[in-house]
């Protein structure tokens, strides 16, 4: 289950974490939970803390495993602070979940690699992966405004009814996504991960508008 509050806000404050599990402790009470968490909101104190609450899940939003892509994007947090979240709850018996994005702009090969080689040094024990798409009011949104093309009238579809004008293809991502989790299988088939960078190349050319 998640509590109530429980989102990427129940560690943004360490200080309220730990206070919340001395304050549940003291209760007798500790109920199974997962949350969602920044990287750099998390520490070894604030991971005892949610061992303590009975978290058995935490998800940490990593992005991308190119420092390159998560400047672009504004994170505010580097590749080595998510691994060090990864390590830090899977050393107490926490479950370590990642999100992962593709297509952020100017996203290439090598960060996909990046990404990939990202995912394997952390041994998440699960992830989930997405293609980013601009949210109106963000900064990406505003980035990309000149290149976004509408997929039916407005009144019809929602804010991911969109195309982004010179993005890769759906096909390309599913490829980055096949990639990724065939390099996460043991044992590795390297003719098989061959054969997925292949086909990543071959429709790297490939736009969805």
């Amino acid at each position: 289950m998640r509590l109530p509050g429980a989102t990427h806000l129940f560690t943004i404050r360490p200080e309220w974490t730990v206070a919340y599990a001395a304050e549940m402790k003291r209760r007798g009470l500790r109920v199974p939970f997962e949350c969602i968490t920044r990287a750099d909101r998390l520490d070894a104190r604030t991971a005892d803390a949610l061992a303590e609450l009975g978290c058995f899940r935490v998800w940490i939003g990593s992005e991308s495993g190119s420092q390159r892509i998560l400047d672009a994007m504004r994170r505010g947090v580097r590749v080595e602070q998510v691994r060090e979240a990864v390590r830090l709850v899977q050393a107490r018996g926490i479950q370590a979940g990642m999100f992962l994005m593709w297509g952020y702009e100017g996203e290439d090969l090598e960060d996909i690699e990046a990404t990939v080689e990202h995912v394997k040094a952390c041994r998440p024990d699960t992830f989930l992966t997405t293609v980013s798409y601009p949210i109106k009011g963000t900064a990406f949104y505003n980035d990309l405004a000149d290149k976004l093309v509408r997929l039916g009238e407005w009144r019809d579809s929602s804010d991911r009814d969109v195309r982004i004008r010179g993005r890769h293809s759906r096909r390309f991502y599913q490829h980055a996504d096949d990639l990724l989790r065939r390099s996460m299988d043991q044992p590795t088939d390297e003719r098989r991960l061959a054969s997925v960078r292949s086909a990543l190349r071959e429709t790297y050319s490939e736009v969805e508008a």
